[in-house]
């Protein structure tokens, strides 16, 4: 075993420990999409990680070793220690290496079905993707819109998942719009309601811009996606949006 590995195991270790049986049956229920999980919640994970890279010297490690370090995690089984690697990220990385290399690297979590559940996906999304974006800007944020290419249905939804706060700068909305006519044509569930989740965001700024595009891209709207990017419209604002939507 490899010293980095040693590293892993001592972390996997400590995070076990606080296993919750109650726990792990709810979370799985919830979650689905078969994701084992032992039943510890975020702020123990996010404890016990931050005492191990203290007390391990992880930050002596070059950063190289330090990314690799990370993203083995997302091979893991639990999602506990895909979430210790997206906290690791988060915590410690983000900011410290260069956007286009992490980007580059986080190919592989996606290429090798690491990530193949929403809550982990969007974990990824909201701790690390949204935080490089906020960095680094434009270029960053164009290159992760890009993803909406990608056959990987969990690597497509980031490309707008990552921007669900940001959706009050309208530097992205263009960016959003067309990552949105790709995801909602696909008959996956999760491309289907990360539209939703994204038009009910910029509803708060510009409803108009959430209506034109239901009334263009309606015949591809699920139930589940179109009453999520209506949440915030009034009583008689939905039931013309329901009726558009039956228009089909």
């Amino acid at each position: 075993m490899t010293d980095n590995s040693k590293l892993k195991e001592k972390l996997k270790s400590r995070i076990a420990k606080f296993a919750d049986k109650k726990r792990k049956l709810w979370f799985e229920n919830y979650i689905k999409h078969d994701t084992k999980y032992r039943g510890v919640e975020i702020p123990t994970i996010r404890s016990e990680l931050e005492d191990w890279y203290k007390q391990e010297n992880i930050d002596k490690l070059p950063l190289d070793e330090q990314l690799d370090l990370a993203l083995s995690f997302f091979e893991e089984d639990y999602a506990e220690d895909k979430l210790a690697g997206i906290l690791f990220l988060q915590l410690y990385l983000y900011d410290k290496v260069d956007y286009k290399t992490l980007l580059s690297r986080f190919e592989s979590i996606f290429e090798n079905g690491y990530i193949y559940d929403w809550s982990v996906c969007d974990w990824f999304c909201t701790k690390v993707l949204r935080q490089m974006i906020k960095a680094n800007g434009r270029k960053c944020a164009e290159a992760i819109s890009k993803w909406h290419t990608a056959n990987n249905v969990w690597q497509a939804r980031c490309s707008v998942v990552a921007f669900t706060t940001l959706t009050k700068e309208n530097k992205y909305t263009s960016l959003l719009l067309k990552s949105n006519a790709k995801l909602i044509k696909r008959e996956e569930r999760f491309a289907k309601t990360a539209v939703g989740w994204i038009l009910r965001e910029l509803s708060k700024v510009d409803k108009q811009i959430v209506i034109n595009f239901i009334a263009e891209y309606r015949q591809s709207f699920s139930r589940e996606s179109h009453e999520n990017a209506i949440k915030y419209f009034d009583k008689d604002e939905k039931k013309k949006m329901r009726e558009l939507l039956k228009s089909n």
